[in-house]
């Protein structure tokens, strides 16, 4: 049992002893009274009666921080009802204590454990299927009757008076702990709000960068063939974010977003696609002169600048011929930009100022997929997990390695990017694309590098009293279809994407609840119950790190009282979805997590 239920079970139990004990007393004729208890048989009810107010108080302290008013009231009322039972009322509970935990369960079971030897020595009914515990089996057998109990015979009680007194002397110093764990974490609540990593403060600060971003580039398209180019973003785990260890230095890490600019239509064109590393200027960092730095190339990662800008190209200057000294010029044409370099650099950078500029260009060392071939071809999640490409006749299916990492990408960009025009509320894994790699390499798929299908277009140019507006143009994969709006649709999304990623196969090929091909143009509240019933049905199967999040995810779809524009609802979301996805990836991996 937890801790909530066996403190559920001594809630029930305490009143059916104490009242058992006064039927007993009741039932003694005055010479026995007299003769065995005097007057200390009625103190000790009173003793008995006082301990279980002074834990039914402790009770209601710890539960309501935890429970709405209805909860708390049911709970209150039915000991032994099904919210005792619950795992994540179990789990609200080790979160408020934390620390005390441990000692809390270990003071409880200790409850329990008195209650019990008390209850031997009472004559009264037993639920004979429950003969392993018997505190449990009194309490099922004696119901309470209109608040009242009532003995199908009568009490027999064979403690001694000396036994009695030093169980309830036991109780009641159980119970004082149990009240100082109560208070101490109290006290503690506030201070660890304050102390404890503000990642929600941080994956804010993200979402506005990449609002910052979108607004920026497509202000920078001032081609005439603007139409044709689209830019998709790349997603990222990000895990300094997550660092518990928060310090100052580890808060002003260069931020950078990678994106994949492609040019759409059949006319031919200066160039098609090109990658993109977008750093974001720290204004505590910015140096009033650009320096020239010696880039180190690591493959399959972002090139860290340090605490320098990135080397002194500019959009009007020829790469090969750019003097150390020269600063970064805001990008009046990202069109010819991208063209400068095209030929010459599998990958190119920009530097995003304060003023939500784009500057540069200059060329960027990483590695990406073979830039032809994966123009020709891309490849959704859906795709990868309903029919993987083959190799030799052999399917090449994701390894555990693979989903559980992209379970964290996933999760962490849902949170970095909710509310920004780049990721979509309604997404599937039909949103989720890789490139494909050089058919002659070991890997045929990107999986390292997701980006979401969800892409920014550069629009058209409308005049609106006169002025020229640019507008952006979000063009999910999914087609149209409305469906009733719920604030947290990311997160039920997010849920079904986790438990694919999981067992390794898409929701359409199960036949879940009422819709046996879910995708998101399906009713939410179907697809809700379609990720419920998966979710129940393999629970014992998935992991821990996996089954929470997935049901922290479809309990707050289902709450409509919660948004993750809250800052309190953000942090909780990154604590119960992120962090347990990233700590199982690097247990996984055998390696310390950020």
């Amino acid at each position: 049992m937890s801790g909530v239920e066996v403190a559920g079970l001594v809630l029930g139990a305490l009143p059916l002893v104490i009242a058992a004990i006064e039927s007993y007393n009741e039932g003694l004729d005055p010479i026995k009274s007299m003769m065995r208890w005097e007057r200390q048989l009625p103190q000790l009810i009173r003793k008995l009666r006082n301990e279980h107010v002074h834990f039914a108080q402790t009770m209601r302290q710890l539960l309501e921080p935890i429970t709405d008013e209805f909860e708390l009231d049911e709970m209150l009322s039915e000991p032994s009802g099904r919210l005792w039972k619950d795992h994540d009322m179990a789990e609200k509970l080790r979160d408020k204590l934390q620390e005390s935990f441990m000692a809390y369960q270990a003071t409880i079971n200790e409850i329990e454990t008195i209650m019990k030897e008390i209850a031997r020595k009472l004559d009264v009914d037993r639920d004979k299927k429950m003969n392993h515990n018997d505190l449990e089996a009194i309490v099922a057998a004696n119901p309470q009757k209109n608040n009242k109990f009532e003995f199908g015979k009568r009490v027999r009680f064979g403690m001694s008076k000396k036994g009695i007194k030093a169980k309830l002397d036991e109780l009641h110093e159980c119970n004082k702990e149990l009240e100082r764990f109560t208070d101490k974490s109290e006290k503690l609540e506030s201070y660890r709000k304050v102390t404890k990593p503000s990642f929600a403060n941080r994956i804010q600060r993200i979402q506005g960068l990449a609002k910052n971003l979108h607004s920026s580039i497509l202000s920078s398209w001032s081609c005439a063939c603007r139409s044709n180019h689209e830019t998709r973003l790349q997603l990222d785990q990000r895990g300094s974010l997550y660092a518990k260890a928060a310090t100052k230095q580890s808060t002003l890490t260069k931020t950078c977003f990678v994106v994949s600019f492609t040019t759409i239509g059949d006319d031919v064109h200066s160039w098609r696609r090109q990658e993109a590393q977008i750093d974001i200027e720290e204004e505590e960092q910015l140096p009033k002169r650009v320096e020239s730095i010696q880039l180190r190339p690591k493959i399959g990662k972002t090139v860290s600048f340090g605490a320098k800008a990135p080397p002194p190209y500019s959009a009007n200057a020829d790469s090969t011929t750019a003097t150390a000294g020269q600063a970064l010029k805001e990008v009046e044409d990202l069109c010819a930009s991208i063209h400068q370099l095209y030929k010459s650099s599998p990958c190119i950078g920009f530097s995003l100022n304060s003023k939500s500029r784009l500057r540069g260009v200059y060329p960027v060392q990483r590695t990406f997929p073979d830039r032809d071939e994966a123009l020709r071809e891309l490849i959704t999640l859906d795709e990868l997990l309903a029919h993987p490409p083959t190799v030799n006749g052999r399917p090449m299916k994701l390894t555990r390695k693979e989903r559980y990492s992209l379970a964290v990408t996933l999760a962490s960009s849902a949170l970095q990017l909710n509310a920004t025009p780049w990721f979509p509320d309604q997404w599937s894994g039909k949103d989720i694309v890789f490139h494909r790699m050089s058919s002659r390499g070991p890997q045929i798929v990107d999986i390292d590098h997701p980006y979401i299908a969800s892409h920014l277009a550069a629009g058209a140019v409308h005049a609106t009293n006169g002025n020229a507006h640019l507008h952006a143009i979000a063009k999910p994969s999914q087609g149209g279809g409305g469906t009733a709006f719920n604030k947290n649709t990311v997160l039920l999304a997010l849920a079904i994407a986790l438990l694919e990623l999981y067992f390794g196969v898409p929701s359409t090929s199960r036949n879940h609840g009422p819709s046996s091909t879910p995708n998101t143009n399906s009713n939410p509240w179907a697809l809700c119950a379609m990720a419920y019933e998966w979710a129940e049905t393999e629970q014992g199967d998935m992991s821990a790190a996996f089954s929470s999040a997935v049901a922290h995810c479809l309990r707050c779809f289902s709450d409509p009282g919660a948004s993750l524009q809250d800052v309190e609802f953000l942090q909780a979301a990154v604590e119960k979805i992120v962090l347990p996805l990233q700590d199982e990836l690097y247990q996984f991996l055998g390696k310390p997590g950020p």
